[in-house]
């Protein structure tokens, strides 16, 4: 660690939970053994070097950016609204969500509530995505306990729920639909929960209908639960995983919900583990959720960052969609209609497209299409790798080559778009990415005398 000397708090193993929960609404700076800070981050200049007020210190922290791993920003008093209804993939697999304004022969121009407006050259364009507006979100917290029924164990502190023994947290929620679950479980030593979910009985003991995920020592098992059946909980996934792992003692877990095709989507830490059907090939039809903790001695775990919200299943399938040919423009419509030719405009809300097999260009409204793919020349550069990640709270995630900001703006230098300024609202996280050392190539070896 090359930073200025911190206070002994820095050097405590475990996560700090009083502290935490003192400044749940502070930046927090993960450091690269898993040590935290909490402040307010007041600046990185060009060099990486980070800034920190911190309650802790009378002085500011000034922190060298080879010691950190990852900033993870306090959500702001005022959000900038997600309104858009188009998903940009740049072609090194960047994404953001945007108004689709204009295509020409040369660009695509957009709009962004991060950045205002983008004019980007078309190779550089991977895929458009359209009618993906964002999901009502139904629930996002906690901000207090209100609406939550506790027995034993469970705590409302600092924006988030924290246990030190045996009990459950429950709550109802409006999800008559397909829904996605989020949160970020935190714990000391080692977590020991089940989750139920599509749960219409809130009950540790019975039987119904329902899904429960279980993770403690041994990893992630999900189950399906069935009422009135001699064996009740059917396995549906088991992931082998040591919590000790984990070097920030944190796990977040995602679970997407399809009752139309009966499956249940399991990401972890934002990676796609699987999908899962349920062996009854039907949903239950509950709207309850509950933490269900089973945890004693002087363990503690924390639940934070809970998201539920609408989910659209169907465009998720059309956002996979491979495109074939990339030396070809390739419509996809919302019916699964895949056409390859040329994309030679938008006007009033129409994309102008020439297929090869009719002699005008047709005109496809942008509702009736989901997935614009463009054409890749065959000898286009690849972009080199970025060594920082910026995830925005707008549904976007950027790699950045370099990055200094100061009061209201991030000014971030892009391996693609070149250079942006960013608001600062709408940072949630700044990530560095490990350095992957490229091997060194052998010596030649010298040839033997004869």
């Amino acid at each position: 660690m090359t930073s200025e000397p911190l206070p002994s708090v820095h050097r405590f193993p475990y996560i700090i939970f009083p502290i935490l929960a003192a400044t749940a609404l502070a930046d927090d700076v993960i450091l690269n053994e898993g040590s935290r800070l909490s402040g307010t981050v007041t600046a990185m200049n060009p060099a990486g070097e980070l800034s920190l007020e911190s309650p802790l210190s009378f002085e500011p922290f000034h922190l060298r950016p080879e010691g950190i791993k990852r900033v993870e920003f306090s959500t702001p008093k005022t959000s900038i609204p997600d309104e858009h209804d188009a998903m940009l993939v740049l072609a090194n697999g960047d994404q953001f969500a945007c108004d689709l304004k204009a295509v020409d022969g040369d660009s695509v121009q957009v709009h962004t509530a991060f950045a205002g407006d983008l004019d980007i050259p078309r190779p550089l364009v991977g895929t458009v995505q359209l009618g993906v507006k964002p999901r009502k979100t139904i629930y996002k917290g906690p901000q207090s306990d209100n609406g939550w029924t506790i027995r034993n164990g469970w705590r409302f502190d600092g924006n988030m729920f924290v246990t030190d023994g045996n009990g459950t947290l429950a709550r109802r929620f409006e999800t008559p639909g397909s829904y996605a679950i989020k949160f970020r479980l935190a714990w000391r030593n080692t977590p020991n929960i089940q989750i139920f979910f599509a749960d219409d009985l809130m009950e540790t003991t019975g039987r119904t209908d329902r899904y429960h995920l279980s993770f403690d020592g041994s990893g992630l098992q999900l189950k399906r639960q069935i009422r009135g059946d001699s064996y009740p909980n059917k396995d549906m996934h088991s992931l082998r995983m040591d919590p000790a792992d984990f070097s920030d003692s944190q796990i977040e877990i995602e679970l997407r919900v399809d009752r139309k095709l009966s499956l249940v989507h399991l990401y972890v830490n934002g990676q796609p583990e699987g999908k899962y059907a349920d062996p009854m090939k039907e949903t239950p039809a509950g709207q309850g959720l509950m933490f269900y903790s089973k945890i004693a001695g002087d363990e503690i775990m924390t639940v934070q960052d809970l998201e539920i919200r609408e989910w659209d299943a169907s465009a998720d399938r059309h956002r996979s969609e491979t495109r074939g040919d990339e030396t070809k423009d390739v419509v996809i419509t919302r019916t699964s209609d895949r056409s390859t030719g040329e994309i030679l405009g938008l006007k009033d809300d129409k994309v102008l497209y020439k297929s090869p097999h009719y002699p005008e260009p047709v005109e496809l409204h942008t509702s009736e299409i989901s997935t614009l793919f463009f054409a890749r020349k065959p000898d286009q550069a690849t972009a080199k790798a970025a060594p920082l990640k910026l995830d925005l709270r707008l549904r976007a995630s950027l790699s950045i080559a370099a990055c200094e900001f100061a009061d209201d703006h991030f000014k971030v230098t892009h391996p693609l778009l070149g250079e942006l300024e960013v608001k600062r609202e709408a940072v949630a996280r700044l990530d560095r990415k490990p350095v992957v050392e490229e091997p060194e190539e052998p010596e030649p070896e010298e040839a033997e005398e004869e």
